[in-house]
């Protein structure tokens, strides 16, 4: 009787645990979107910053609630280099590496940045999800240009036509040295930039067994 009431036990709470943690497969190329927590740019942070990003969108699968709005992605900064003198684009890589949800349940996680929107002149490029700053070699031809045009005219009011040639071959000279001295424009990406990754990798959730996708469901005019 003694054996029969603790197996009769043990089937009971193994099965009640199993209700508590069932499964769920998010497989991979599964978008997650959320909303980047703090700034972060090439000029205040470093490589091997941590970053942190909210989840802005719910994951429904069969009906569950399985990544709530509101989880938390962890991640860090894998890549960071900042503008050059010649070369002014900066670049950094938002690694995420981790996903926390509501109740406290953590997962490791395997994404790739796909797009990432409100950073001004940021893009996404390349398989490893790199973002690029805002070019500045159209800015520096600009100044080049109005170095030229600006020593070109001052020396016509002088020299004429072989004052400007002389003229405008100093400004722009004189342009051209000041654009290798400043560093190019500092990548910044601001908090609440959308950023969209996706799973490299399928990420096995275990959550309690709740139909929570009910509370996302849009009224009717019946209701």
């Amino acid at each position: 009787m003694v054996k029969r009431a603790l197996l009769a036990l043990f089937v009971t709470l193994l099965s009640g645990s199993g209700a508590l943690a069932e499964k769920h497969i998010v497989p991979a190329g599964t978008t997650l979107h959320c909303r980047l927590a703090e700034t972060i740019s090439t000029k205040l942070n470093y490589q091997g910053d941590r970053f942190t990003a909210s989840v802005t969108e719910p994951l429904i699968i069969d009906g569950y609630d399985v990544i709530p709005v509101g989880s938390t992605i962890e991640g860090r900064i894998a890549r960071l280099q900042r503008p050059g003198r010649i070369k002014g684009t900066g670049e950094m890589r938002l690694t995420a590496e981790k996903i926390t949800f509501p109740d406290g349940h953590s997962y490791a996680l395997n994404a790739i940045l796909l797009n990432a929107y409100g950073a001004e002149g940021a893009r996404v490029v390349g398989q490893e999800g790199n973002l690029k700053g805002p070019n500045s070699k159209v800015r520096d031809l600009e100044e080049i240009g109005i170095g030229m045009g600006g020593g070109g005219f001052l020396g016509t009011l002088i020299g004429g036509f072989h004052g400007a040639v002389i003229g405008g071959a100093i400004g722009g000279g004189a342009a051209l040295v000041d654009t290798f001295r400043r560093r190019g424009k500092e990548l910044t990406i601001p908090a609440g930039t959308q950023l969209n990754y996706q799973l490299t990798r399928a990420l096995e959730v275990y959550r309690g067994d709740r139909r929570e996708a009910a509370s996302h469901r849009q009224p009717t005019a019946g209701d």
